[in-house]
């Protein structure tokens, strides 16, 4: 379960970072002027999310890793990235210095522990680094600032990073490196937690420190995971997983090549700024390509085992079939009708919604109890649990219990390291010493899981209908949705790895739950009086 636990930290660190960073931005410098060659946004806003970010990746995975000396050259550049990254934020470096900074940090990962003995198209067997390293400083080096480039609206770079790690995850699973699924899996936590604050409309965007990290990160582990020992997947695999980037980034290059343009002016030519020209909202266009995201990993799924040349060719006709339908909805009528047949589709579900008044009233009770049922469940079909797990759960029942809560209300820290630790704390527990019993998740995950499909439900309404101008899921909850539509998928044929994919799920969507509460409820005394007697049992249980 150190997966689980390593991807909450990432995300408490996040959460707990992100406004940090926004209260110092102005003092560091780190502000995104308007720019209308490039940029969406109107007013000034903060740059200082990839500080966080890359802080909530490197404390819970070095933590965790039991080989840190292995991944060496990796977290190096990735520290140089980050440096340069935030340089860029604050002093705006020449396209030069940004270069430099990246060849610095590809050259430390190349250089690392890092073996490359698969190539496209040439099999299997040890390569003559001199033949293997340029191509990989290449696509690396194009990653990067592909991720970087396409960061054009709110919430695009982290989400669509989130759903290629959550792959990349999977195949470190599938192939037994449980180090790059710890990597994976604590940058998801430390992006779920800043996407709690740049989803449309941001207040704080990620930065270059963010979206070169994202680009790098994600560029080394998908190399890592497709060029491990234990992995059978096509090494043309490792551009797959990152294409809508680069497909983003080589058809604007394309487009101003052909116009007689420099291929690297700014302009609004990329595909984010193509699907608002059709006439989709801003949460719209990142919504759909989030969804292309998820349609090309889940190819990438079904072709992952097949010759260099089908998922080559599998992934030319995604990128064909990408670009003519955006070049046919921008030269249809729907662009002229989308704006009124969005409007006219809000109000008339508007109208159906409003009917459900007792759920918008009533809507986080329900949900604050099916969250605490759902904690208590998960302690008391596990066996005895951990020493470490009540030494944690005592520590912080002290922490909660001390602050004044009586009127119903704790410090939002406080309520989130309490319903955080709860969450964590009795997913591990269920799952803890998962063979060693059998009457524990086993035999009752069916009725613990039909919990957690009715608490989706009503979290889904709950949404909804919390949005009182616009009824609509916004960009991170779809991609919750995406998530929990991918997750059946991935089954690896290991019990115990679909359990580790099962329990991050769960996890993942208890502390969601949670946050969503925190943000939208002002009681929060059914939840707290919930995660306190959870803490407080598996404390007992673990010390009887």
């Amino acid at each position: 379960m150190d997966i689980a636990i390593c991807f909450a930290l990432a995300l408490l660190l996040s959460t707990a970072l992100v406004p940090v960073a926004i209260r110092y931005a102005s003092v560091l410098g780190l502000v995104d002027e308007p720019d209308g060659d490039r940029k969406i946004h109107s007013d000034p806003i903060p740059r200082c999310g990839g500080i966080a970010i890359a802080i909530a990746v490197f404390i819970p995975a070095l933590f965790w890793l039991r080989d840190v000396s292995s991944l060496f050259g990796f977290f190096t550049g990735a520290l140089i990235i980050a440096i340069f990254g935030f340089l860029d934020d604050r002093h705006d470096l020449s396209y030069k210095w940004k270069f430099f900074g990246q060849i610095i940090a590809v050259l430390v990962f190349l250089f690392g522990n890092v073996e490359i003995t698969k190539t496209p198209f040439l099999g299997l067997g040890d390569l003559v680094s001199w033949l293997s390293f340029p191509f990989m400083a290449l696509f690396i080096l194009g990653v990067t600032n592909a991720v970087n480039l396409s960061d054009g609206l709110d919430g695009l770079a982290a989400g669509s990073s989130l759903l290629s790690l959550g792959f990349i995850a999977y195949l470190g699973l599938a192939a037994g490196d449980t180090s790059y699924v710890l990597i994976a899996v604590a940058t998801m936590g430390a992006l779920m937690g800043f996407l709690r604050f740049n989803t449309h409309p941001a207040s704080v965007f990620m930065g270059d420190a963010g979206s070169q990290f994202l680009g790098f990160v994600t560029a080394c582990l998908a190399i890592m995971v497709t060029q491990s020992s234990g992995s059978a997947v096509s090494p043309l695999l490792a551009i797959v997983v990152v294409g809508l980037p680069i497909l983003d980034t080589l058809s604007v290059m394309l487009l101003r090549i052909r116009d007689g343009q420099s291929p690297f002016n700014p302009d609004q030519r990329h595909l984010h700024h193509q699907f608002l020209s059709v006439g989709l909202l801003h949460y719209q266009a990142v919504a759909a390509l989030y969804f292309l995201n998820f349609l090309l990993l889940l190819m990438a799924y079904t072709v992952r085992f097949e010759a260099d040349i089908v998922v080559l060719l599998s992934y030319l006709l995604f990128c064909a079939i990408t670009l003519g339908l955006i070049n046919f909805l921008k030269q249809s009528a729907y662009g002229k009708r989308r704006r009124k047949l969005v409007a006219e589709t809000r109000e008339r579900r508007n109208l159906w919604l409003r009917r459900l008044g007792w759920l918008h009233n009533h809507g986080a009770i329900v949900i604050q109890c099916l969250l605490g049922v759902i904690w208590l469940a998960c302690v008391f079909i596990a066996p005895s649990p951990p020493s470490i797990s009540g030494w944690i759960s005592v520590s912080v029942f002290i922490i909660a219990a001390s602050f004044r809560w009586g009127s119903g209300h704790i410090a939002g820290s406080v309520a989130r390291l309490t319903f955080y630790t709860a969450s964590a704390i009795s997913v591990f527990v269920a799952t803890y010493r998962l063979d060693a019993f059998a009457l524990g998740w086993v035999h009752a995950h069916s009725t613990i899981d039909t919990m957690f499909v009715v608490l989706v439900l009503f979290l889904g309404l709950s949404i909804r209908l919390t949005r009182r101008d616009v009824f609509r899921l916004d960009t991170q909850d779809i991609l919750v949705v995406l998530i929990l539509l991918a997750a059946p998928l991935l089954t690896i044929g290991s019990d115990n790895s679909n359990e580790i994919i099962g329990s991050v799920v769960r996890l993942a969507v208890l502390l969601y739950t949670a946050e969503f509460i925190i943000g939208r409820s002002k009681d929060l005394t059914v939840m707290t009086c919930f995660a306190l007697l959870t803490l407080s049992i598996v404390g007992v249980r673990a010390f009887i």
